[in-house]
């Protein structure tokens, strides 16, 4: 079992869940593990895939986290269009008054 710490405040940067949290670990840093947290914090899955010298990133491992940034940056993408939309509006509303 695995002790994981991460600041409650994550949570407030999703809009979609669960979303998925990657990072590095082990004595030499050779493992990759991707867990998914739902709202509640609660960790939905994990895939770990254990990295090699001759190896870094299989195929597969390359392309399951190219698809999971991918997505995660078109999702950031959208939130960004909604919250300047959102900015300009706020604004003009300021300006009428």
């Amino acid at each position: 079992m695995h002790e994981i710490k991460l600041s409650k405040n994550i949570i407030k940067l999703q809009s979609k869940f669960p979303f998925p949290y990657i990072f590095l670990h082990g004595d030499l840093k050779n493992l990759l593990t991707t867990l998914y947290i739902d709202k509640e914090f609660q960790i939905r899955g994990v895939d770990v895939h254990e990295l090699h010298d001759d190896d870094i990133f299989s195929k597969d491992q390359v392309i399951k986290i190219t698809n999971s940034l991918t997505d995660e940056i078109e999702r950031l993408r959208s939130d960004n269009d909604k919250l300047t939309k959102e900015i300009l509006h706020l604004k003009k509303k300021i300006n009428q008054i």
